[in-house]
């Protein structure tokens, strides 16, 4: 569906340049933003905290991983010493717990996407208006964002990344 979206806008736009260019020239540009996003200042720095909250949530799995690897060993191993009821209850806290950790692993999966989402959104929402002003301050007719699926081709001439992205991490730098 969101291909379909793409792709009907890109048609539109294309065309309505078309009609106004045959009055004018137009003038054509692309931003990859996911290369902003990731490579400006602003960008590295919000991964940089992102990966740590990562880590910190990967070694408290690996905690509780390691506890419950270690709690099925030991009714593994005296379980010809225990009782069948208590035996049983072992088995059963073991199995919440595996239980519980399995769902912890995938919470905690939900979680990094929705923080990564989240830092994404934060940069973009500065990003936009700089490309919208860079646009109308350069009298460009459309800007594109450059994308694998959208833009199949285009020259590299056509690259505002790098002026964007300069423009953006001037402003953070600024704000910081």
């Amino acid at each position: 569906m969101k291909k379909i979206v793409c792709s009907v806008s890109l048609t539109v736009a294309f065309m309505l340049v078309c009609s106004a260019g045959l009055a004018a020239d137009y003038k054509l540009g692309y931003v990859s933003i996911q290369k902003a996003v990731s490579d400006s200042i602003a960008g590295k720095e919000a991964m940089e905290q992102f990966a740590g909250e990562v880590k910190r949530m990967e070694e408290s799995l690996l905690k509780e991983k390691e506890e419950i690897e270690k709690l099925g060993e030991v009714i593994q191993k005296q379980s010809m010493m225990l009782t069948d009821e208590v035996r049983r209850e072992k088995e059963k806290d073991f199995l919440r717990r595996k239980r519980d950790y399995e769902r912890q692993v995938e919470d905690s999966k939900t979680e990094i996407q929705i923080k990564e989402a989240e830092l994404t959104n934060d940069i973009l929402e500065d990003l936009i208006p700089i490309v919208k002003k860079y646009g109308e301050d350069n009298k460009y007719s459309i800007i594109f964002e450059k994308n694998d699926r959208t833009l199949l081709y285009v020259s590299e001439a056509l690259d505002l990344t790098d002026k964007i992205m300069a423009i953006y991490d001037k402003q953070y730098q600024k704000q910081q």
